[in-house]
C-alpha cells in the first residue's frame, strides 16, 4: 500500500529545513550558461546549470513557508491529497495574488501543473483534511542557493494586506 513513509523511503527524502516539507534533487542539467546572460540574476559563483528538478513532499501538519526564487518554476502534483498554494505575484504582473489548488482531480478543478515565474512569492499546504503529497518541481535555470529567499510576514504582509490570512498561515514569526 503506497502510504507516507513508503513515498519517504523510496525516494530518499530528507528534511528542508528552511522552507518545510522534505526534497531531493533528481536533476541538474550537465548544459550550463554564464552570469552575463541571465539578467535580473544575482551573480552565482559558477555558471548555472540550464535547468534542475526537484521532489517536494508535504505531511501534516508542515508546509512550504513563503519563498521565491529567481527563475521560473513548473510545480507537477504526482500522487496523495491536495494542496493549496498561495502566489503573490511581482510588480507590474497582470496578475497580483493568485490561490491554486494543486491535484489530480480535474472535475474539482485541481491543477496537476502550475507555471510560476520567477520572483514570485510562493507557499502551500495541505488542503484540511489532507495527509500527505508528492510533487515535483522543475526550475530554469536550475537551483542555486543565491537566487532563493525565505518570505518575511510583516513584509508580506504590508505588500500583500488582502492576503495577511494565508502569508500568516504560510510565514514563521519573525
Amino acid at each position: 500500500m503506497l502510504n507516507a513513509q513508503a513515498v519517504k523511503d523510496w525516494l530518499k527524502l530528507a528534511p528542508n529545513p528552511a522552507e518545510g516539507g522534505l526534497l531531493r534533487s533528481v536533476y541538474l542539467s550537465s548544459l550550463t550558461v554564464p552570469n552575463k546572460v541571465l539578467p535580473g540574476f544575482p551573480p552565482a559563483k559558477r555558471a548555472r546549470a540550464i535547468c534542475g528538478a526537484i521532489y517536494y513532499f508535504l505531511e501534516h501538519p508542515d508546509c512550504s513557508v513563503m519563498h521565491r526564487v529567481t527563475g521560473d518554476m513548473l510545480y507537477h502534483f504526482y500522487t496523495g491529497d491536495p494542496v493549496q498554494m498561495l502566489l503573490l505575484y511581482p510588480v507590474g504582473s497582470p496578475v497580483r495574488a493568485e490561490v491554486c489548488v494543486l491535484g489530480n482531480n480535474l472535475a474539482q478543478k485541481q491543477n496537476p501543473m502550475k507555471a510560476i515565474p520567477g520572483g514570485t512569492w510562493l507557499g502551500s499546504r495541505l488542503m484540511s483534511g489532507g495527509s500527505w503529497a508528492l510533487m515535483g518541481v522543475s526550475m530554469a535555470p536550475g537551483f542555486d542557493a543565491i537566487d532563493y529567499t525565505i518570505g518575511d510576514r510583516n513584509q508580506l504582509m504590508t505588500q500583500y494586506p488582502e492576503q495577511a490570512d494565508l502569508i500568516e498561515q504560510l510565514t514563521r514569526k519573525s
